[in-house]
């Protein structure tokens, strides 16, 4: 069964590792493979390390857990932008698991996060182009491309980036 909880700074290093499989799983070609095989993994234990040592107000981390293992997450920043609202900044779910469910409870926990305690109920969050399995999930949940731009990547490669956007993240509570 999956239950899900608020992060807490001891999941760092777990959700960066499941993050950084995520990332050399899904983002061949769209990063490069000399990040992906020697540098992504340090490069988001650093960021998971700051992002759970000093958590910005905004910010709200949820994980997902099947027998106490984290199997899922998703960051989310409370109104993050005067255009388009609140942010999921990062969406991942253990490759065995994807399609199970797990990635849409927890856009919509993040949905109810912001009807709880935001007055702007607007949600987006972007995605990579090439990550098509992604950007059906997030249709299906009514998300909406707003917009595909390009976006300089960690590694300095640059993609094609959507934007998708929920107008009203309380249809998906």
């Amino acid at each position: 069964m999956i239950k899900l909880r608020q992060a807490q700074f001891l999941d760092y290093s777990t959700i960066a590792k499941l993050h950084s499989d995520s990332w050399k799983k899904n983002y061949r070609g769209i990063l490069s493979d000399h990040y992906l095989d020697n540098e992504v993994a340090n490069d988001l234990l650093n960021t998971w390390h700051q992002r759970l040592t000093s958590p910005s107000e905004n910010q709200y981390i949820t994980v997902a857990t099947s027998e106490d293992t984290i199997v899922g997450f998703c960051c989310l920043y409370l109104t993050e932008d005067p255009v388009f609202g609140s942010l999921i900044d990062n969406l991942h779910v253990s490759s065995s698991l994807q399609r199970s469910g797990i990635g849409k409870m927890l856009v919509k926990t993040s949905a109810k996060y912001i009807c709880d305690h935001s007055e702007d109920k607007r949600m987006y969050l972007t995605v990579y182009e090439a990550n098509t399995n992604a950007r059906i999930a997030y249709e299906r949940l009514g998300g909406i491309n707003l917009e595909t731009f390009k976006k300089e990547n960690r590694d300095g490669t640059i993609s094609n980036t959507c934007r998708i956007i929920w107008a009203d993240a309380s249809k998906l509570t």
